[in-house]
C-alpha cells in the first residue's frame, strides 16, 4: 500500500474514531448501533421508525429517526393550553380566567376575565367581552348618568333627563321652569316669555313651540335639549338625538375606547409592528407579536412561539481567529473567531449551560436547535434537502488530510433564511437534553451526521461545541 494510500486510510479511521462510529449487529442498547438504527426487542439494531405515525406526538421520522418536531419547538402559548401533534402546533382551550378576545393564537388568551354572567352596569366587564357596561348609554341614561347609579332627580311637574353625561329636567307640558331653580322645578303653569326661542328644550317665546328654527341632527344642537357634542380631539356626530364620537383628529387614537376622554393617546403610524421600541401601528403596545432579538442572534419562529438562537456557535469571550481563548466566563456569538474549544477538556452540559446563562441566556432545547437547523423551509441540511460537501465544514470540504477547525462563519453559505452560521458541521453543538447536533469538521459520514434531525450522546463524539438561545 502506498504512503498516500494508508495515510487516507489512517485519517477515515480517524475522522470515524472521533465522530464514535461503531459496528453495527447485535446490541444492548441504541449507543451500540450505527445511526440511524436504535436497538430493538430483539437486541437487533432496527429502524427506529419509518413514518411519522410511529413516534410521540412531539415528534417526526426523519432519516428513519424520530427527532423533535421543529414545529414543536416552544409550542406554548400564554395561559393555554397547547397541543402539538407530529409538528403541527395549536392553542388549546384557555386556562380558567383567561379569554382569547382578539382570535388570535399569537399572544395565547391575553384577556384576564372571569364570566359573572350578563352585562350589568358596575365598572366590570361582566360578560367578559373586553368592554366594560357596553350595554348602557351612559351620556344620555338618566338612570346611570356619567357614571353606573347615577339616577337623575324628577323634581315637580317635570321628568329627569340626562344630556350628556349631566342631569337635568324636562318640564311637564303647561308647566313652566320661571325661576330658574332646579330644586322646586317646573314651578308655574303661567309661562313668562324669556325673549327670542333659543335651543335649550324650553319654549322661550311661549308660542307654544320649543326650539323651532333648530336643526336638531347637528353636533351643535342634537338631540331634544340641542346638546352640544364635544369629545376631546375628535369628530362630534349627533345619531338618532345622541352625540357620538367619531374619526379621531390626525395624530391621535382612541385606545380605551371611552368617549369621555376622546381620542386621548398620540402617535404617528410608521407602518407595521417592528422591533424598535416603539408603537409603530399605533394600537397602544409596543413591539407586540415579536420577537425582538440583540445584534448577535437572530429571531426564529415557529406555529407553537418564537425564540432568539445566536448566529454563530459560542466562543470565549477572547476567542481569535487563531486562538481559542482561555476565558470561560460566558459564551460569546461573534463571527470570525474560533468556537469554544474542547481541546483544554471536554465541554460538559453545565459548562455550556453556564457559559450561556453568564450571558443572558440559555442553553439552546433540541426542539429549538432542529427548527433552527431546518429553517422555515423545513429542510435536512440548513442549507436545502440535498447534501454538498462544500457548502459547510465537515470531512469532505477541505478533500482527504486536510479538514480542520474554522472560524465561525468562514463558510457563508452555510445557513439559511434566519440566518445562523454553522449550524451544520465545524463542532458538534450540544442542546440542553446532553445530545450532540450537527456534525463536526471531523466526521467521516458528512452526510448523515450533518442532517438537522440526526443526533449522538457526547460520549461517542469530540469537537464539542454549542450555541445559545434566549
Amino acid at each position: 500500500m502506498s504512503g498516500g494510500r494508508l495515510a487516507w486510510v489512517v485519517l477515515v479511521l480517524l475522522g470515524t474514531a472521533a465522530c464514535g462510529c461503531i459496528v453495527q449487529g447485535r446490541c444492548r442498547t441504541d449507543e451500540d448501533c450505527e445511526a440511524p438504527m436504535v436497538c430493538g426487542e430483539d437486541r437487533r439494531c432496527v429502524l427506529e421508525c419509518r413514518a411519522t405515525e410511529e413516534c410521540e406526538l412531539e415528534e417526526i421520522c426523519s432519516g428513519n429517526r424520530c427527532v423533535p418536531a421543529p414545529g414543536c419547538a416552544g409550542c406554548s402559548f400564554a395561559h393555554a393550553q397547547a397541543v402539538c401533534v407530529h409538528g403541527d402546533c395549536s392553542m388549546g382551550p384557555c386556562r380558567s380566567g383567561w379569554i382569547d378576545a382578539n382570535g388570535a393564537a399569537e399572544d395565547g388568551c391575553e384577556y384576564e376575565c372571569a364570566p359573572a354572567g350578563d352585562e350589568a352596569c358596575n365598572g366590570r366587564d361582566d360578560d367578559c367581552d373586553t368592554q366594560t357596561d357596553e350595554d348602557f348609554d351612559l351620556l344620555a341614561d338618566p338612570e346611570n348618568c356619567g357614571g353606573c347609579g347615577t339616577v337623575c332627580p324628577e323634581p315637580a311637574h317635570s321628568s329627569a333627563r340626562c344630556d350628556f353625561g349631566d342631569c337635568f329636567f324636562s318640564c311637564d307640558a303647561g308647566w313652566y321652569d320661571t325661576n330658574g331653580e332646579a330644586d322646586d322645578g317646573c314651578e308655574s303653569d303661567t309661562c313668562t316669555p324669556a325673549g327670542d326661542e333659543v335651543c335649550n328644550g324650553r319654549d322661550d317665546d311661549c308660542d307654544g313651540t320649543t326650539d323651532e328654527g333648530f336643526d336638531k341632527t347637528l353636533p351643535e344642537s342634537c338631540g331634544p335639549f340641542c346638546t352640544v357634542c364635544i369629545f376631546p380631539r375628535a369628530v362630534p356626530r349627533c345619531v338618532d338625538g345622541r352625540c357620538r364620537m367619531g374619526d379621531c383628529e390626525a395624530g391621535w387614537w382612541d385606545i380605551n375606547r371611552s368617549p369621555y376622554d376622546g381620542c386621548e393617546y398620540p402617535c404617528e403610524p410608521t407602518g407595521e409592528e417592528t422591533c424598535d421600541e416603539r408603537d409603530n401601528d399605533c394600537d397602544g403596545a409596543t413591539d407586540e407579536g415579536i420577537v425582538c432579538c440583540p445584534e448577535e442572534m437572530v429571531p426564529v419562529t415557529t406555529a407553537g412561539g418564537s425564540f432568539c438562537i445566536d448566529r454563530w456557535e459560542a466562543s470565549r469571550p477572547d476567542a481569535t481567529a487563531t486562538t481559542f481563548g482561555t476565558d470561560p466566563s460566558y459564551a460569546t456569538s461573534r463571527p470570525g473567531v474560533l468556537p469554544w474549544p474542547w481541546m483544554s477538556g471536554r465541554v460538559t452540559l453545565s459548562d455550556a449551560r453556564a457559559a450561556c446563562a453568564a450571558a443572558g441566556k440559555r442553553l439552546c432545547n433540541a426542539a429549538e436547535w432542529v427548527a433552527a437547523c431546518r429553517g422555515p423551509d423545513d429542510t435536512e441540511y440548513c442549507y436545502g434537502d440535498a447534501y454538498d460537501a462544500a457548502i459547510c465544514n465537515g470531512i469532505d470540504a477541505f478533500g482527504a488530510g486536510g479538514f480542520h477547525y474554522m472560524p465561525t462563519g468562514s463558510f457563508p453559505d452555510c445557513t439559511n433564511e434566519y440566518g445562523v452560521f454553522d449550524i451544520n458541521g465545524n463542532v458538534w453543538e450540544m442542546t440542553d437534553d446532553g445530545m450532540m447536533r450537527g456534525g463536526a469538521y471531523n466526521c467521516i459520514d458528512s452526510r448523515t451526521l450533518h442532517q438537522c434531525s440526526f443526533s449522538i450522546d457526547p460520549s461517542r463524539v469530540n469537537a464539542i461545541g454549542f450555541r445559545c438561545c434566549r
